[in-house]
């Protein structure tokens, strides 16, 4: 749980930073609005297949 909780904090750190600057976003070139939409879509794939991940171990433990 504490490595998912360290791999987690740094994603909600970057997404807290990136609300707080939302008027220089809109300053952003379209390339870099892209990059990170496109960073934060793979954050979220990885999160939901870690979560995945972890469901699959904690059911393996509860059937043996």
């Amino acid at each position: 749980m504490k490595k998912l909780i360290s791999v987690l904090l740094p994603l909600m750190l970057v997404g807290t930073a990136f609300a707080e600057e939302a008027i220089s976003y809109a300053s952003m070139p379209l390339m870099t609005k892209g990059l990170i939409v496109t960073a934060g879509g793979l954050a979220g794939v990885f999160l939901v297949l870690i979560l995945f991940f972890i469901v699959i171990k904690l059911m393996q433990k509860v059937l043996k």
